[in-house]
């Protein structure tokens, strides 16, 4: 079964508390691990890039915080770095500090090759209480913290504030899907603009969020998230209806020829007045309103629109974060260094760089980040996509164009591909 990353590949970084060193078990092994008369070695997988924010400003940040200790750094490669972690159980080749998905984590734990984080957590309330709410689970299985959320990329809406009051739309934090496509409707009719842009590329997620929250609660969704609900099920048949019905309308951006609008005719449509709200990515939101829109008209951030339940309103995205290798030498000395890592002292040089960070009052110098930041809580990285490798790629790459123009039968060729799949 292929494992689908999610829509963007991020990093993440946890601040852990520090306990005494503990039993077996994935836990911290008896003995000291600071030794006072030479330093230790420990080697870090957090960087992906040769220049980078952490090559240039946090390893070095890292190191003089912790002067007995040589830190080594790998450059981690996305293809590989599974494979690199299990093949250091055996060659002893061990790395301390590993950047990975959280949602990803399962194989690790499965095979005790994860820390299980949850003591240290447990211990320190004030640092565990310091993520945005709801975070954390996506690193938890079978009710133990193995990763640690740190960075995240979800979708939201981006509204030009002038034409939604032409339109006398209420501008609220969030709109139900119903809201949605009355707004849609009023802007049509009185602005003359075309309601919603979403490029190409994106257009997809359209469905996604809403195959995440039509079900009656939690539980339905890691079934059908499982392969264990049927596409014909009449709930998934509503999602593909509500977003056929905006491109029947012609509510999205430029009318016939949606679903081929790139992203730059996606960006220029909203710039020059053409949309009225656009589907973006957070990351990429506040580079759209001081380098796209440019001060043309003022914007207001909404999030993505609920289809479903109230506290139902799931999010497709992804979440980067860190675990600690079983087999450290070293695992108290590794939450240690994961503590500072989660500081604000660090995180705030992510957040200024533009980077989503998933905890709780972190205040770079844009005052719109906490808009870019707040349905954090709601991502669930876990989709119906990373079920296999063909349903990734049928839904990604042919929805929603192939139901708005065959219908009912992408249902049904949907249902053979889940069949396909052994459990």
């Amino acid at each position: 079964m292929k494992k689908y990353r999610g829509f963007f590949p991020f990093l993440a970084i946890l601040w852990l508390g520090i306990l005494p060193p503990l039993g077996a078990g994935g836990r911290a092994a008896a003995g000291s691990e600071k030794a006072a008369d030479k330093k230790i070695d420990m080697t870090l997988m957090i960087e992906t890039d040769a220049v980078s924010l952490t090559r240039e400003k946090v390893l070095p940040l890292v190191r003089a915080r912790f002067p007995d200790i040589n830190i080594n750094s790998r450059i981690r490669d996305d293809a590989q770095v599974e494979n690199i972690i299990k093949n250091s159980f055996v060659s002893g080749d061990r790395v301390d500090l590993v950047l990975f998905w959280p949602h990803q984590m399962r194989t690790f734990i499965n095979n005790g090759m994860a820390l299980d984080l949850s003591p240290y957590l447990e211990a320190d309330p004030a640092w565990r209480d310091s993520w945005i709410d709801g975070v954390l689970e996506d690193g938890c299985f079978d009710g133990r913290n193995y990763a640690a959320p740190f960075r995240t990329s979800y979708p939201l809406l981006q509204v030009n504030r002038e034409l939604a009051a032409r339109a006398g739309v209420e501008l609220k934090d969030q709109w139900t899907w119903e809201e949605f496509v009355d707004i849609c409707g009023k802007i049509k009719r009185y602005t003359g603009a075309y309601p919603l842009g979403i490029n190409s590329t994106w257009n997809s997620w359209l469905v996604r969020n809403g195959l995440m929250q039509i079900w009656d609660t939690g539980a339905e969704l890691e079934a059908f998230t499982r392969g264990e609900i049927p596409f014909t099920d009449p709930r998934v048949k509503k999602v593909f209806e509500n977003v056929k019905t905006l491109y029947d309308r012609e509510y999205l951006y430029p009318g016939k020829a949606a679903l081929t609008v790139t992203n730059d005719q996606a960006l220029a449509g909203f710039a020059r007045g053409k949309i009225a709200i656009l589907a973006n990515v957070n990351g990429s939101a506040s580079v759209t309103i001081s380098g796209i829109v440019a001060g043309a008209f003022e914007t207001a951030v909404v999030s993505w629109p609920n289809m479903g339940k109230p506290g139902q309103d799931h999010l497709l995205g992804s979440n980067d974060g860190y675990f600690i290798p079983s087999n450290s030498r070293y695992p108290g000395r590794a939450v240690e260094i994961l503590k500072y890592l989660t500081s604000p002292e660090i995180l705030r040089l992510y957040a200024e760089e533009g980077k989503i960070i998933t905890f709780k009052n972190i205040s770079p110098s844009n005052p719109d980040y906490p808009l870019f930041s707040r349905d954090a809580g709601k991502v669930h990285s876990a989709e119906i996509v990373n079920y296999s490798s063909e349903l990734n790629d049928y839904i990604i790459y042919n929805i929603p164009a192939n139901y708005i123009l065959y219908g009912e039968t992408v249902l049904k060729e949907l249902e053979a591909l889940r069949k396909t799949v052994k459990p």
